[in-house]
C-alpha cells in the first residue's frame, strides 16, 4: 500500500477527546495541512485552553513533518506564558479501511492539548471544522489567510 501523502490527502485532521462529564464540553484537535505547505494545528477545549501552531510542513517516507511557531492563546487551568516559541513535531501516515490518520506516537511535552499521542482522523481535503470561537478562522476560504496573519503576528521564518 502507499503510505506517501497524495495530494488527495490534503485537508483537515481531528481528534475529539472526550470530556463531556464537565461542564465544558469535549476538547478538539484539529490540523489543516494545506496544499501550499502551510499548516494550521489548533487544540481548543471551551473556555479552558486554545493553542495554536503554525508554519510548513511536509510529507516524506511515510511521515509529516511540522516546523513552526506556536502560543497558548488562553489557558484556565494554571499559569501560561503567551509568548511564542519554536513547534516541531512528527507524525506518522496511517492508512486502515481505506482511510487515512496521522500518529503522534510521542507525548510532545509543553503543548497541553497539542501535546497529546495518537490518532487525528482524515475528513476531507477541503472540510472545515468549526470550533465556533471567534479568534479562530470562521470557514476553509479563511484557514490560509489565518495562517498566514498568525505566522506573520509572530514573524516567523522557515529557515
Amino acid at each position: 500500500m502507499d503510505y506517501s501523502l497524495r495530494s488527495d490527502a490534503i485537508g483537515t485532521y481531528v481528534r475529539v477527546i472526550q470530556c463531556s462529564r464537565t461542564f465544558h464540553g469535549d476538547a478538539y484537535l484539529v490540523m489543516y495541512l494545506l496544499s501550499s505547505g502551510l499548516y494550521l494545528f489548533i487544540g481548543y477545549w471551551a473556555g479552558c485552553e486554545l493553542t495554536v501552531a503554525a508554519g510548513r510542513w511536509k510529507g516524506s517516507d511515510g511521515n509529516v513533518y511540522l516546523k513552526g511557531v506556536g502560543a497558548h492563546l488562553h489557558m484556565d487551568q494554571f499559569s501560561f506564558s503567551k509568548a511564542p516559541r519554536k513547534h516541531e513535531r512528527e507524525f506518522r501516515i496511517v492508512i486502515e479501511n481505506y482511510s487515512c490518520s496521522l500518529l503522534a506516537e510521542t507525548e510532545h511535552s509543553g503543548w497541553s492539548l497539542l501535546s497529546w499521542p495518537g490518532h487525528l482522523h482524515y475528513l476531507g481535503s477541503f472540510y472545515f471544522f468549526d470550533l465556533n470561537n471567534e479568534r479562530l478562522p470562521k470557514s476553509f476560504k479563511d484557514v490560509e489567510p489565518w495562517t498566514q496573519r498568525f505566522l506573520d503576528d509572530y514573524d516567523f521564518r522557515n529557515d
